[in-house]
């Protein structure tokens, strides 16, 4: 389907992902524009075997498996759902968990990434994991280029909360930009380890808010990424109003965490908040759609992969086995 939340220039499967898929014996359906904005056009994917259809209606009309980025903008209601349908990508879980309920008590199953078992050693990586090595280089360089020109023409002192994908991601590109290196908050041990593996210069593990506090009021972080969380859970609240009172005028916090609560007490979903300090506190739901070509190669092989392990194509079951 073409994406419809606001700002998603990503496509939830790229031509190369319906080939792949039609290999295996599926029969796709797209929709027409549905990888414009990734500049993947109608041609690439009809030539990839994929059946063009004019509005989201037929698609999931004629869909056993509907393959998105984010949840539509438009009421799924008003869409031809049926009992063994199963809509398989973002979800949203902690925002729409009433929905998602009410949809399976329709016979409507949901597939949500966020809660998309982790697997290092998989040779393909799940769809959240792909989107946030993405999201954390992308928020961290957006983050930067909010400081103060002062700041962004030397070093930036940063600190990275949270050590997952999202997390190194953002310790690796403040080495490529030839900014300190960071100070790290992670959740476990062998989170420490990579983490200082990846360039941190030092890590601390699961510490107080009250900890984090001393730690801004001591090394004075001029950049924060907030990336602490577990999977499909809220957020763990680390910057509280005092670590917050602690930043120095001009600093900037970005929040990848937000839609699941937010690592900081100040983060408003998709905005940018001005603290009395001069502190910013900004959000957006779709980092990963500033490069949406690079993200939908990601995104896409990754979901086609999820798609691949339903037991249909796994096991050659018919589609009426799939809620089993």
């Amino acid at each position: 389907m073409r994406e419809t939340a606001a700002g998603e220039q990503r496509v939830a499967l790229t031509p190369d992902d319906v080939a792949r898929l039609s290999d295996r014996g599926a029969e796709v359906v797209v929709e027409r524009g549905a990888g414009a904005r990734a500049d993947f056009g109608d041609a690439d994917y009809s030539a990839a075997g994929a059946d063009l259809v004019p509005g989201p209606e037929l698609v999931f009309g004629r869909s056993d498996v509907v393959a998105w980025v984010k949840p539509p903008a438009y009421d799924l209601d008003s869409m031809p759902l049926r009992p063994g349908q199963v809509l398989i990508g973002f979800q949203d879980p902690v925002q729409r968990g009433d929905r998602i309920a009410a949809l399976r008590a329709r016979g409507v199953e949901s597939i949500a990434f966020e809660r998309m078992s982790y697997d290092a050693r998989a040779a393909q990586p799940d769809p959240l994991s792909a989107m946030s090595r993405i999201a954390g280089g992308v928020a961290y360089r957006e983050g930067r280029a909010l400081l103060p020109e002062r700041v962004r023409s030397r070093r930036v002192r940063v600190l990275v909360l949270g050590c997952g994908q999202a997390g190194l991601a953002a310790i690796a590109e403040a080495r490529t930009r030839g900014d300190e290196s960071p100070v790290a908050v992670a959740h476990r041990e062998e989170h420490r380890v990579t983490a200082m593996a990846r360039g941190a210069r030092r890590c601390l593990v699961n510490p107080s808010p009250a900890a984090i506090t001393d730690l801004i009021v001591d090394m004075d972080p001029e950049l924060i990424i907030c990336a602490a969380g577990q999977r499909g859970t809220h957020a763990p609240r680390l910057l509280d109003h005092a670590a917050l009172a602690a930043l120095t005028a001009g600093a900037v916090v970005v929040d990848l965490t937000a839609k699941a609560g937010g690592n900081s007490v100040a983060t408003v979903v998709n905005s940018t908040v001005h603290l009395d300090n001069g502190v910013l506190v900004t959000h957006r739901s779709n980092y990963p759609s500033a490069v949406p070509h690079a993200a939908s190669r990601a995104y896409g092989a990754a979901t086609a992969a999820a798609i691949g392990e339903l037991p249909p194509l796994r096991t050659g079951l018919d589609w009426s086995g799939l809620r089993n």
